[in-house]
């Protein structure tokens, strides 16, 4: 009976097997612990549960306005450099190119990703700073209009609309030359089927996350593909959790993966 199964089981991957099993016998009793040895690894990693750990962690630098060099982090001694091109106005379908591949050691690996993580920390609290301020603003512009009653003048109200438009226009230039626009955004994928088609989010900041979906376009996976489909505004304790969580989850992953080649 364990025979018959077995030789099904062979049988799915490669009529050959089924061919050599039928004619010779021998052949089942020479390799049969050997055929179940391989049999037993290959249902081992595919219920591994460490397959379900992120399998990348992406950092991505954006060069404006629709550009972004990303930082891949594969594992502690696998690295690429992407570059993601834009290919709508709506920011949903993008195109990702592996232009890099090193292996560095794992203390650099290590270094450049803590490095990035913190920078991507302080962009999300300095995010979240700019709105706190942002809503003081207008609170208080609303208190100064209610004080003064809209009592301005015709030739007062144009000249305080000038002024606001050459505020606006300023901020916006200045803008570029802001620091914190330099900072990245982190994105973390888990897989999906063979590590060609996985499901990431983007942290905008500690609220706003994108939801997307990276589809490998051919096998060597030199060229991707990046669909947003979800946008989602978490509290601010559940998405620090879930940034924790997920970097934890790839970290133990990859460490993993480092004492499977030991």
């Amino acid at each position: 009976m364990t025979d018959i199964i077995l030789e099904q089981y062979l049988g799915r991957f490669s009529p050959y097997f089924r061919e050599v099993l039928c004619k010779d016998s021998k052949f089942l009793q020479k390799y049969y612990s050997l055929l179940l040895r391989q049999g037993q690894k290959w249902f081992a990693s595919k219920t591994n549960p460490f397959r379900l750990c992120p399998d990348t962690v992406v950092f991505w630098f954006f060069v404006r306005p629709y550009c972004a060099i990303g930082l891949a982090i594969r594992d502690l001694r696998n690295v690429q450099i992407l570059w993601r091109q834009q290919m709508e106005p709506n920011e949903t379908i993008y195109l990702l190119f592996k232009v890099i591949e090193i292996w560095p050691p794992y203390s650099l690996t290590l270094l450049a990703t803590y490095a990035s993580l913190a920078l991507v920390i302080i962009d999300a609290a300095y995010r979240i700073f700019e709105v706190i301020g942002l809503k003081n603003e207008q609170k208080s512009m609303k208190t100064d209009m209610d004080t003064n009653n809209l009592s301005y003048e015709p030739a007062e109200l144009e000249e305080i609309i000038k002024q606001e438009v050459i505020n606006e226009h300023s901020s916006s230039c200045s803008s570029y030359l802001d620091p914190f626009s330099l900072t990245p955004r982190m994105s973390i994928y888990f897989p999906v089927y063979d590590h060609h088609t996985s499901i990431g989010f983007l942290t905008i900041d500690f609220r706003h996350v994108e939801l997307s979906i990276k589809q490998s376009l051919e096998p060597s996976d030199n060229i991707v593909s990046l669909i947003r489909f979800f946008d989602l505004y978490s509290p601010f304790p559940l998405q620090i959790a879930v940034m924790i969580l997920s970097f934890g989850l790839f970290l133990n992953g990859a460490i993993y993966k480092l004492e499977q080649l030991k």
